[in-house]
Parts: C-alpha cells; sequence; structure tokens
C-alpha cells in the first residue's frame, strides 16, 4: 500500500514543477497575480537577490539581468522620490559617469493606466579587482497601492539586441489592478 501511495504523489510532484516553466513570449503572473510580464527569448529566472525582489531575470550568460522590487505606497515619497533615491544609492556605491534625463509614461492596468518614470544610469562597477562599464535602466511606477521599481541592467558596450529585449519587457508589463 505504501508503494502505491508513493506512486500517486510522484506525478502530482511533476506536475507542479511543469506549471513552473516559464514559456517565452507567453504573458504570466509575477508578484502573486499583481503583475504580469512576458519573458524575452535567452532569458531565465534568477535567484540573484531573490530576498529582495519579487522577480529576477536574466539572460543565458549573465551579461543582463533585471529585477522588480515592490513597496507599499502609503510609505511615503512618490515615484520621483524613489527614483532619486535609487539613483543617489548609485552615486554612493558606483562611479556614476551619466544619469538620464528622467521620462515620463504609462503602465497599462486593467481598469486605468498607471503613471511610470524612467531613466539611465552610465556608471562604472567594481568587483573585486575587476571593473565594469555598465548600463542601467530604472523604470518606477504607481499602482495607488504599490510602487514598483524595475531595475535592469547591461555590460557596455550595449547590444542592440539586449537593450530592445530590456524594453520590450518594460512595455510588457500589465498592473492587474
Amino acid at each position: 500500500m505504501a508503494g502505491l501511495l508513493l506512486l500517486m504523489v510522484l506525478p502530482v510532484l511533476s506536475t507542479a514543477r511543469a506549471e513552473e516553466v516559464i514559456r517565452r513570449g507567453e504573458r504570466f503572473d509575477i508578484a502573486e497575480g499583481r503583475l504580469s510580464v512576458i519573458l524575452p527569448d535567452g532569458w531565465g529566472k534568477t535567484e540573484l537577490n531573490a530576498g529582495d525582489v519579487v522577480a529576477g531575470y536574466a539572460t543565458q550568460d549573465n551579461r543582463t539581468s533585471l529585477f522588480i522590487r515592490e513597496m507599499d505606497s502609503g510609505l511615503g515619497g512618490g515615484m520621483q522620490e524613489l527614483l532619486d533615491a535609487t539613483v543617489a544609492n548609485y552615486e554612493a556605491t558606483f562611479e556614476v559617469k551619466d544619469v538620464g534625463k528622467a521620462k515620463t509614461g504609462e503602465v497599462p492596468g486593467k481598469t486605468r493606466k498607471w503613471p511610470a518614470i524612467f531613466t539611465t544610469v552610465e556608471a562604472v562597477v567594481k568587483k573585486g579587482e575587476e571593473t565594469f562599464e555598465m548600463r542601467f535602466y530604472l523604470f518606477v511606477f504607481d499602482t495607488g497601492k504599490n510602487l514598483y521599481l524595475v531595475q535592469a541592467s547591461t555590460t557596455q558596450p550595449i547590444r542592440e539586441s539586449r537593450e530592445v529585449q530590456i524594453f520590450e519587457f518594460l512595455r510588457s508589463l500589465v498592473a492587474n489592478s
């Protein structure tokens, strides 16, 4: 009887793992269903920064990554303050070469479009004895209840195809509220 029970449990476990597979080019939910996105080809889930983020993805060569953080919008400060604080943190941590002019945009939602702002940061990042020139893409949007910060980065020289994938990911974001 114990052998029969084990055989019945194994297929259930395999099915649960199969559902976690991300299909490239298909919309899927993240942040417990509060957001949905479409993941570009060649990207996969990463556990880097897993404790701080609602979702994290990287390219297979790990030269480009993207993380989404979620904050309660009632804690004070808005999108611009969050963007400014993130840039200030980069300036304190990295050798920042340039900060792009902030641009405004929107994230579609079920009931309305949500306000968003975006900028880029060019910086030199030190990791041990090595230095890397990087471009960071900072995207902040407010759904009324939550603020989201999307931080993408890629090494320089920038591959045009990677930058296109980052922008495609950002444009694919939908707030399910």
